[in-house]
């Protein structure tokens, strides 16, 4: 039966790389201990439970209203249960944690039937890069335009960096308004402040800079094989300068120093949709090549049926009201 998972977090972690690897799944560093510890550090309740076959699923609570809670497993279960009594398990682990309205989940599969899609919250589609062992092979691969930006970055002396210590301390004020610049520009809500300090804490920062100031940055996450760029920020002023090619030309060469095997570019848009919010940065990402790789999605499990009626009820009301 499931339970509560109770060991070291390399267990842990052993445990989500061989589902990911046996799965052909991707994203899965969600699972990890690593972001876990980014959970935590948002305050965030988070509970690990391993089922009968020691499949791993790593939760986290979120409120959505007053008296509305949700069981959310970013980016899995990698591995679904097969069997109703295999969810009912699971579910009275979480349920005593924390009674919940709601079980959310993002499958690498299609989700059960008695699962309702909703809004994504990850990521649906993504492009991988496969690194190789030298970063000058890699570089030609590149389209050529890519190429032809990467140089025009290294003429105007633009540097790219990995900040960590004090140094990294001293600029994460820096960091964070040109998230926070970059999100208005593309009317977005950019990650707040104290997430984004919370990621300091296990993500690698990197940053792109031009006569002592910085004009793109970038966080990273290593787990496994994977290197995942998970967010990124540049001055719109500096764009000339091409500040993000510099940048993840530079990442991409530290993951192969690090024998990482592939380069995770996290959001794009579905192939050949060029009317996606995410068109134009796709575009960017795919001159550094790659294969697309897609998810089915988000998915919503009602666990307390009166409330989560109330709920579903609430948000088409809400979305009447809009339209």
């Amino acid at each position: 039966m499931a339970k509560k998972f109770s060991g070291t977090n390399e267990e842990w972690d052993a445990l989500v790389l061989n589902a990911g690897a046996q799965n052909n799944a991707w994203g899965f560093v969600l699972q990890s201990s690593k972001w876990a510890d980014v959970l935590v550090a948002r305050g965030a309740r988070v509970v690990r439970i391993v089922d009968e076959s020691n499949q791993p699923s790593l939760w986290t609570l979120l409120k959505i209203t007053h008296g509305i809670w949700v069981w959310y497993c970013p980016k899995g279960p990698i591995v679904l249960p097969e069997h109703a009594n295999e969810w009912r398990a699971l579910i009275s682990v979480l349920q005593h944690e924390r009674h919940a309205t709601v079980l959310r989940i993002e499958p690498t599969i299609a989700a059960p039937e008695n699962f309702k899609k909703r809004k994504s919250i990850s990521p649906t589609h993504s492009l991988i890069t496969l690194l190789g062992n030298n970063f000058e092979s890699l570089f030609k691969s590149f389209h050529e335009k890519t190429r032809y930006n990467i140089r025009v970055a290294e003429k105007h002396g633009v540097r790219a960096v990995r900040l960590t210590g004090e140094m990294l301390h001293q600029q994460l004020h820096r960091i964070l308004s040109l998230y926070t610049a970059t999100g208005e520009r593309h009317g977005i809500s950019s990650m707040p402040a104290a997430e984004l300090r919370a990621l300091v804490a296990t993500a690698d920062v990197w940053v792109a800079w031009y006569e002592n100031r910085i004009i793109a940055t970038s966080f990273h996450v290593g787990f496994g094989d994977t290197y995942t760029y998970l967010h990124g920020a540049s001055s719109y002023d500096d764009r000339a300068l091409m500040g993000p090619y510099a940048l993840h030309a530079a990442a991409m060469q530290y993951a192969i120093e690090q024998s990482f095997a592939r380069y995770d570019w996290w959001g794009v848009a579905p192939e050949n949709d060029e009317t996606h919010p995410l068109a134009g940065v796709t575009r960017f990402k795919l001159g550094f090549g790659g294969s697309m790789v897609s998810a089915p999605g988000t998915f919503d499990l009602g666990i307390d049926r009166l409330r989560y009626s109330l709920y579903t009820w609430g948000v088409r009301a809400a979305k009447r009201m809009r339209s």
